[in-house]
């Protein structure tokens, strides 16, 4: 999957507020987690991201893959972007890695985000973008102005 061209087809869904998988009549549960844009609290986020797909009802193989995935999108988003120190914005530390699960239906939606000065897209051969298209059903490099977005959905297929 190329990270541009799949960019502008989901961030038009994103907008609109429309969902990936396509699931009418179902509410999303959101869980928002907000961590320093350090590898350090990456594993905050990798728990999350185990204990947020264990309640969508993720086989143990599908939980693995997802921390996995959850793990690698967050070593992207920082490998690829600067941070931008001169911003602020009130209580919230611009530049923080903003993880942002939404459960709808069969489906998870984890997107990283962070706001950042320079911006250098991932190439589409590149290891860690290989790794993450194996993972998950869809994977997004999406950038609005100052921020830097990597969405990546996951359909359940085992558990419940």
């Amino acid at each position: 999957m190329d990270p541009e061209a799949h960019s502008l087809r989901t961030s038009a869904g994103i907008e609109t507020g429309s969902d990936l998988d396509g699931e009418a009549g179902t509410e999303a549960e959101t869980v928002v987690i907000q961590v320093p844009a350090d590898a350090d609290y990456l594993p905050i986020i990798r728990s999350a991201s185990a204990h947020v797909a264990t309640k969508l009802g993720c086989t143990l193989s599908e939980v693995a893959d997802l921390r996995l995935a959850v793990d690698e999108a967050c070593g992207l988003l920082l490998r690829h972007t600067v941070r931008d120190g001169d911003a602020t914005d009130g209580a919230n530390s611009v530049g923080d890695l903003v993880c942002r699960f939404i459960l709808e239906g069969s489906s998870l939606r984890a997107v990283l985000s962070r706001q950042a000065r320079n911006v250098a897209s991932p190439q589409s051969d590149e290891f860690g973008w290989t790794i993450l298209s194996a993972l998950v059903d869809d994977i997004v490099w999406r950038v609005d102005g100052p921020t830097v977005h990597v969405e990546i959905l996951k359909r359940r297929t085992g558990g419940k």
